[in-house]
């Protein structure tokens, strides 16, 4: 676990449900799918009004992976080590970010699943958007499958890039290979962290990051770097899975394609019924 995590649990642990034992706190708090035998469930507590990318409190927050830029919007604490952008002049590089889109407006216990890129070369993308599927209660995921609309989409033709995760195992976090020639050059490639339901909940419960974590195949394709690169591990808080994203940006001047910079990822807390 980070520092910034280890920070994040210090100060929520004293309220959460186990430390509190308070009836309002119980640990079906926040959401009507989580019952005694129902088995695994997301947290559905709603977003807030203003700014709903950026809701934090004890059952949703978020991870920025990837660089932060000087401006953006934040209300607070993030849920990630930061990382400031280094290769952005911010007399000419205007940084936007996406609508937000969660897995929870398609599903009732969405969760994020797979990443779908076209890339036009490196760290020039044509568009982003991501897909879902719903939680079954065993903690595997259902049959159907449903992509987010385009966080953006550019005219120029790039080569599309997938990366899921295996069906009986849960997204939590992200891998990012980024360029650290002269500049820390973000989302040069990412990967989808992952473990099982089983192991995200229960090693949550002690504050402690799953054992079982792995990582999806990364994307985009990236040559001719050889030891030019790094890599960082963007972690969901103990306990708690990816369910939807929103990604900041740098476009092209005359709108053909983009750069990545960061992306959002959206946590929620992952409940067990029995």
């Amino acid at each position: 676990m980070n520092a910034g995590y280890a920070m994040l649990s210090t100060v929520k642990r004293v309220v959460l449900c186990a430390a509190l034992l308070l009836p309002i706190c119980s640990a079906w708090a926040g959401t009507a799918a989580v019952r005694p035998g129902s088995g695994y469930a997301i947290a559905s507590n709603p977003l807030d009004d203003k700014d709903p990318q950026y809701t934090w409190n004890d059952f949703r927050v978020y991870v920025i992976a990837g660089c932060v830029p000087k401006n953006l919007p934040y209300p607070g604490l993030v849920g990630s080590i930061w990382t400031a952008c280094n290769d952005l002049d911010y007399a000419k590089d205007k940084v936007v970010e996406s609508r937000f889109v969660s897995c929870l407006d398609m599903f009732t216990d969405g969760v994020l699943h797979g990443l779908i890129i076209e890339e036009v070369n490196n760290r020039t993308w044509e568009s982003f958007r991501f897909s879902c599927r719903e939680l079954q209660p065993d903690g595997t995921l259902g049959t159907r499958s449903e992509k987010s609309p385009f966080l953006f989409n550019y005219e120029k033709e790039g080569t599309r890039f997938e990366t899921t995760v295996p069906m009986n195992r849960l997204t939590m976090g992200l891998h990012e290979v980024y360029n650290k020639l002269q500049l820390r050059e973000s989302l040069l490639q990412v990967g989808l962290e992952h473990a099982t339901a089983a192991d995200i909940h229960e090693n949550g419960l002690k504050g402690k990051d799953p054992s079982s974590i792995q990582v999806s195949p990364r994307v985009p394709d990236a040559f001719g770097l050889g030891g030019l690169i790094g890599s960082k591990d963007w972690q969901c808080p103990p306990g708690m899975v990816v369910t939807g994203a929103a990604i900041g940006h740098v476009p092209d001047k005359k709108e053909k394609h983009t750069r990545p910079v960061y992306l959002l990822l959206e946590c929620r807390k992952l409940f067990y019924g029995g």
